[in-house]
């Protein structure tokens, strides 16, 4: 864009009037009969085309209007969209994956924490059970209740009393 405005620069006062003389008309709005009048109102002077036609930059600003720096901005303009997607793809890729593992580790750790203090609860009930069996009036009870009571509570219920 730059190269392109330079090079216009370059032939209007090469070939141009002088520079108090140039008028912007691109930024002022026009009616609708006046801008289709704007064609009719050209007029072409071949006089000069060989002399145009061997100028460096009044060949590469009509090669401009041919289209050749808008293609050339598309293409970089696409180059860069692409880009733009590859990098917000893998961003939102790598996000994924971060949600993953912090997913991952919170439901593990948590699972971890519950699971340590479900087995340090049920040891403290064991060792309850425990005291409240040893604190039992078993001298009281007959053959069959300490039976019973030995095969509820204990782990080996085959196994002998004293």
């Amino acid at each position: 864009s730059l190269m392109f405005m330079e090079s216009v620069e370059t032939v209007l006062e090469t070939y141009g009037g002088p520079e108090d003389k140039w008028v912007d008309t691109f930024g002022v709005p026009r009616d609708v009969a006046e801008a289709n009048s704007v064609e009719s109102a050209i007029t072409y002077d071949g006089s000069r085309d060989s002399l145009l036609a061997s100028d460096k930059a009044v060949h590469f600003v009509l090669q401009g209007f041919s289209g050749d720096i808008f293609k050339g901005y598309g293409l970089v303009l696409g180059v860069l969209a692409d880009e733009m997607s590859d990098l917000l793809g893998s961003v939102h890729f790598e996000l994924r994956l971060l949600f993953g593992v912090y997913s991952s580790l919170l439901f593990f750790g948590f699972f971890v924490l519950l699971f340590r203090r479900t087995i340090a609860a049920s040891y403290e009930h064991t060792e309850r059970a425990r005291d409240f069996v040893q604190m039992l009036p078993t001298h009281m009870l007959t053959r069959g209740e300490l039976e019973l009571l030995r095969d509820h509570f204990c782990a080996n219920p085959d196994e002998k009393w004293d």
